[in-house]
């Protein structure tokens, strides 16, 4: 086993710790411990598809794959065991499409000589550019979105009209390598104008460039085509990346992904959709509530946006509050209202706020709206909060999206939607592992996610470090830089703490032995033990917990799959040069 084979496999405090292990680093130079990526969830509530369930049953994972499924799954002897008779297993979530994991280049503004005829990449034509190349593991959205439940997503690159293709991404991995179930599923596609005064500057620019890029396609395809049956007497056809990324959509082998908000944008893209005939992926559909009757006849995949408008405020100097519009705004709005005089301006003030929830309440109702049509949706993160996911959905389920409506709209419709409900979508022997545990029923208040996994990868999330750290002790005794020693199988490391803060609450940074630094969470100091958590790049945490003596400590640093003697020396406390 190779030293970036462990790091994969490894456990988590060492992925930490350890990132930049020398590679020259194998099996002969050092005593591998056992570790697995076999690992069974023990009587586990298991939701294998919305409406199908298990009450008491076994989850086995084997090499990313879900090995056996049921009551009387047997238990592999190399199995990592998960006691789970208190929690409940879904199917990995699934986004319909995002910009998760995705990192895209700093772009400065350039001159462009002849603004009317821009070169392909000022004007956003860009659709031989793949996502692929921008996916980092490390991206923050990513990270949030996978603790949220979220394992794998149609990912598409950012940009303006035509940003590039899109890739169906684990919402996990080390490498962008690790991250890609499948390449260029679809060609994504927004009304979006180009950076800087240069055409397609307006939105009817850019739906007549598409016009015009599409048109050209077809000739250059129908060139290349009489080109290659009979080339003698012919000009080779013109060519280039850009039209050339468009001939597996005239082909019909690739869709167009769309995303839109607005139901102008959706008339138009529809409107497109209808005389070019092209294939389509619709997502967004924030005001899709005012065109039920339109959707009811498109034959495309629909992504339900889950970023939902805050509540209306009234700001009064430097104080804003919600503003208390009752529960019914649209009983109260009285749309012919008129201001007379400068006595019933106050009087609008009111049916404005009035009218800006009762539209609030018809978009929060939008879910439910399309569930009762009979329109089948997915979900998309893109615009979404990912700290707000989770409350939103709760908030579609409030206003009369069914609860199991909501749970496929999360795994078996994007699955089938996206062409992958062979290998994710349900809990099954042998689809994908791609799951999500809890401590409870996925959409109730108290919820908490335990455990992702993402291919076979599992990320921890039973001790994160959520809950604040208690300070009862003197921090005069912890404030400082400490360097730490961590005893592991392949040696000793070293690196840094820093703690600050005071009596009101402590914090800091964790360094490893590459100068890598993680926040301290739940810092916590009783006057003797000094305990803390740390993210782990792998997903879950590393918890500390050392006992301090003087300017020494002693204790160790652990995960759920293992521990390790840590020890440190405080090499400089606040107003002192460091030793």
């Amino acid at each position: 086993m190779t030293a970036s084979t462990f790091r994969r496999y490894g456990l988590g405090l060492l992925s930490l710790v350890l990132l930049a292990l020398p590679s020259r680093l194998s099996a002969q130079d050092y005593e591998v411990p056992t570790v697995t990526d076999t690992y069974a969830l023990q009587n586990a509530r298991v939701v294998q598809a919305p409406g199908q369930v298990l009450e008491s049953a076994t989850v086995v994972v084997r090499d990313g794959v879900i090995d056996a499924v049921g009551p009387d799954a047997e238990v592999p002897y190399d199995a990592r065991t998960i006691e789970a008779d208190s929690l409940v297993v879904y199917a990995g979530f699934i986004d319909g499409l995002s910009h998760a994991g995705v990192e895209m280049p700093e772009t400065e503004d350039e001159d462009v000589d002849d603004p009317g005829n821009p070169p392909p990449d000022a004007a956003g034509i860009q659709p031989d550019r793949s996502v692929r190349p921008f996916l980092t593991p490390d991206e923050s959205d990513l990270q949030s979105l996978r603790k949220a439940g979220f394992t794998l997503g149609h990912v598409a690159p950012e940009g303006q009209m035509l940003p590039g293709t899109s890739a169906h991404v684990f919402y996990g991995g080390e490498t962008a390598n690790d991250m890609v179930l499948e390449t260029a599923p679809t060609l994504f596609a927004q009304i979006q104008t180009s950076a800087g005064y240069v055409y397609p500057a307006t939105d009817m620019a850019v739906i007549a460039q598409m016009r015009q890029l599409y048109r050209e396609a077809e000739r250059r395809q129908q060139l290349e085509a009489a080109y290659e049956q009979d080339p003698a007497g012919r000009p080779q056809p013109p060519q280039d990346p850009q039209h050339s990324a468009l001939f597996s959509v005239l082909d019909g082998e690739q869709p167009l992904a769309f995303y839109a908000d607005e139901a102008l944008s959706l008339h138009r893209i529809l409107a497109l959709h209808q005389e070019l005939d092209f294939p389509l992926v619709l997502a967004g559909l924030g005001e899709s509530h005012e065109m039920v009757s339109t959707l009811q006849g498109v034959d495309a995949p629909l992504f339900l946006t889950l970023d939902l408008p805050e509540a209306p405020t009234r700001s009064t100097g430097q104080d804003t509050t919600v503003v208390d519009t009752t529960s019914t705004p649209s009983r109260y709005y009285n749309p012919d209202l008129r201001v007379l005089s400068h006595e019933t301006v106050g009087e609008e003030d009111e049916n404005l706020e009035l009218r800006h929830a009762a539209e609030r309440q018809t978009y929060l109702e939008t879910a439910a709206t399309l569930h009762e049509a009979g329109l089948e949706f997915g979900f998309t993160t893109r615009e979404a909060d990912p700290g707000d996911v989770r409350d939103n959905l709760r908030t579609m389920i409030e206003q009369g999206l069914p609860e199991q409506t909501a749970l496929a709209a999360l795994t078996t419709r994007p699955a089938t939607q996206l062409g992958l409900n062979d290998r994710l979508g349900t809990v099954e022997e042998g689809k994908i592992a791609n799951l999500v545990v809890t401590d409870g029923s996925y959409f109730s208040n108290d919820t908490a996610v335990q455990h992702v996994f993402v291919d076979g990868r599992l990320y921890d999330y039973s001790t994160d470090g959520s809950d604040e750290g208690e300070v009862s002790g003197d921090v005069s005794a912890v404030l400082g830089t400490w360097s730490y020693t961590l005893e592991t199988p392949q040696g000793d490391l070293s690196g840094e703490v820093a703690i600050e803060g005071d009596q009101s609450g402590l914090d800091g940074t964790f360094t490893g032995p590459q100068g890598d630094e993680q926040p301290l969470q739940s810092v916590s100091f009783d006057g003797t033990t000094l305990s803390f958590t740390v993210d782990s790049p792998q997903g879950g945490s590393v918890s500390v917990s050392v006992t301090v003596e003087g300017d020494t400590f002693d204790g160790s640093a652990s995960t759920s799959g293992g521990s390790f003697p840590i020890s440190g020396e405080r090499t400089s406390t606040p107003g002192t040069a460091r030793k």
